[in-house]
């Protein structure tokens, strides 16, 4: 027979053990009789950023780390998607080895080079290959907020263009960012290096859907005047316009209803003629390797050894074109360095308008500018505008004094805000920043080409005397 005492804890044991029966049975409630958190619970804990109760699981169970969801992704990648940067950060410092792709997406560019490993077809493949996580190596270097250091990814051939299934663009998930400055930088890296500005494909919202939707004036002026169409509906079947005044951006939806007066880009020079004039022809390139053209691109934006001797060894290489579009003696233009253009042109690389005004060869500027005026609105590589060349090549104040007259106005010839006013304080003369400013060149434009937080030319000027000069014209 039980004593009172006996019988007393049998009843607590009973009614107890009926408590956590009838609690289980509760909707949503997880009971264990272990310490260790299942993946899931673990990834969930990293998506929403919790990193105390991510530190406890793992402490209780060190294999969580590797975890994946049913996607294939990692709690670093979920945390770092949804901005935990301490969460990914903490993740790192407990020995978490990032992919390609992560390494893009958490801009650890030391590891990123290091996986990379020397470029080669394979690294073609790898840079543009899917992750779980949502698109190529560019696609995650923009969801990471990469801004102007996407070139990084561009370095190893990647495809800026690169479609997968219901996947979001890079542009559109560069636009995506949470800091709208990051994300317009980024987008803009993107688009003035060869992202389409309405891919046919693509997430929900194209492009100029979502900088309307944000509120981006830069962007959406950027986006249409590379061509987007102001007409398309996204999956909701909502205009950009219709965003814009739902999220109540009323600016940008005076800009779209009056898109007509943004100059669209036009590129009919670009590859049009050589330097005698003759129609430009393209030789086949496809058995030379996209790398090695890539880096003939490259190196002939200063090393004239380099593209010499590789040029040598194949006229072809001429003709050179990045995945940024850049082609090789775009890429000696925009930079200035005229031995390199020569020596290109003269073995005949194409000769635009853009680099017939770098090496002041006005004849031909008036020429082209005659056959089509539209080409007053050409962009050079990286989207560089056609105001910025005079500067660029220490050209006679002739030639701005010829593309302003031919209808080239200052401040619709920008980039993210910076305008050959920009360019003219950074390089001089004095003669070219007044001229610019008597054209409508605004003295107090914030630029962001150069810097993410922006600069006004009076920032960028260096001689005195231009600094003079801005102040007396009421730069502050």
């Amino acid at each position: 027979m039980m004593s009172r005492k006996e019988s007393k804890t049998r009843r607590k044991f009973i009614k107890t053990a009926w408590t956590a029966s009838a609690m289980a049975l509760v909707p949503g409630r997880v009971f264990r009789t272990s310490q260790e958190s299942s993946p899931q619970e673990f990834l969930a804990a990293c998506r929403e950023g919790n990193q105390p109760l991510v530190a406890k699981m793992l402490e209780n169970n060190p294999a969580l780390l590797t975890a994946q969801d049913e996607n294939g992704r990692s709690g670093f990648t979920l945390a770092k998607l949804q901005g935990h940067q301490q969460v990914s950060d903490f993740l790192k410092g407990q020995g978490y080895e990032t992919d390609l792709h992560e390494a893009a997406l958490d801009l650890d560019w030391d590891r990123f080079d290091v996986l990379v490993g020397d470029e080669s077809e394979e690294t073609k493949g790898q840079i543009n290959a899917y992750h779980p996580m949502g698109g190529s190596v560019m696609w995650a270097a923009a969801a990471g907020g990469a801004s102007q250091d996407i070139w990084r990814v561009y370095a190893k051939c990647a495809n800026p263009n690169t479609e997968f299934p219901q996947a979001s663009t890079p542009v559109e998930q560069a636009l995506q960012y949470a800091d709208l400055a990051t994300a317009e930088m980024t987008a803009a890296a993107l688009l003035s290096n060869h992202a389409d500005p309405d891919p046919p494909n693509g997430g929900k919202n194209p492009p100029l859907h979502l900088a309307a939707q944000r509120g981006s004036l830069e962007m959406v002026e950027l986006i249409i005047r590379l061509g987007a169409s102001v007409d398309r509906k996204n999956s909701g079947g909502k205009t950009a316009l219709q965003l814009a005044l739902e999220f109540g951006h009323h600016q940008v939806a005076d800009l779209i209803l009056n898109e007509q007066e943004i100059p669209r880009v036009c590129q009919t020079s670009r590859t049009a003629y050589n330097a005698l004039g003759e129609n430009y022809e393209v030789p086949v390139l496809d058995d030379i390797p996209l790398y090695l053209r890539r880096r003939l691109v490259g190196q002939a934006h200063g090393n004239l050894e380099y593209v010499e001797k590789e040029v040598t060894a194949d006229p072809r290489l001429v003709h050179a074109q990045a995945t940024t579009s850049e082609i090789s003696v775009e890429a000696c233009a925009h930079i200035g360095r005229k031995p390199i253009v020569d020596f290109l042109l003269n073995l005949g690389a194409p000769y635009s308008i853009n680099t017939a005004v770098m090496m002041n060869d006005i004849t031909t500027v008036q020429k082209y500018l005659e056959e089509d005026p539209k080409r007053i609105h050409e962009r050079g590589a990286h989207h560089f505008a056609l105001l910025w060349y005079p500067i660029i090549g220490k050209c006679d104040l002739a030639m701005m004094e010829l593309l302003l007259t031919r209808g080239a106005e200052v401040e619709d010839q920008h980039f993210l805000g910076t305008t050959a006013l920009h360019w003219a304080c950074l390089r001089g003369p004095i003669d070219m920043v007044a001229l610019l400013v008597e054209n409508g060149a605004d003295v107090n434009r914030v630029g962001r080409k150069f810097k993410p937080a922006g600069e006004t030319p009076l920032q960028m000027a260096r001689d005195e005397k231009i600094i003079q000069y801005l102040k007396s014209r009421g730069a502050m």
